[in-house]
């Protein structure tokens, strides 16, 4: 079963690199979507596929960058609607 999870998040993941390992997590995971961050430095993470492969990296996410970070706040919700996505982007990679 494929869904599509939409998140929203800031805290410590925003400017240290988070977002290159989101893509290069998302790829190895055969996940596809897009990760950019605003001008509040929130960051917006949209992706879809294989349930299992998304939960995988939704674990991933929740632990951040550090075993130190304490201070990410998440926002996540689940579709069951693709919007077809066919390649893993970001704003910066």
């Amino acid at each position: 079963m494929k869904k599509r999870a939409h998140i929203h998040m800031n805290g410590d993941v925003v400017g240290v690199g988070f977002r290159f390992l989101v893509k290069q997590k998302a790829q190895s995971l055969s996940l596809k979507g897009f990760c950019a961050q605003n001008e509040e430095k929130v960051m917006t993470i949209e992706i879809e596929g294989d349930l299992n492969r998304l939960e995988e990296f939704l674990e991933f996410i929740q632990k951040g960058v550090s075993p130190f970070t304490q201070k990410n706040a998440f926002e996540i919700q689940l579709f069951d609607n693709l919007k077809g996505y066919t390649t893993m982007e970001s704003d910066i990679v």
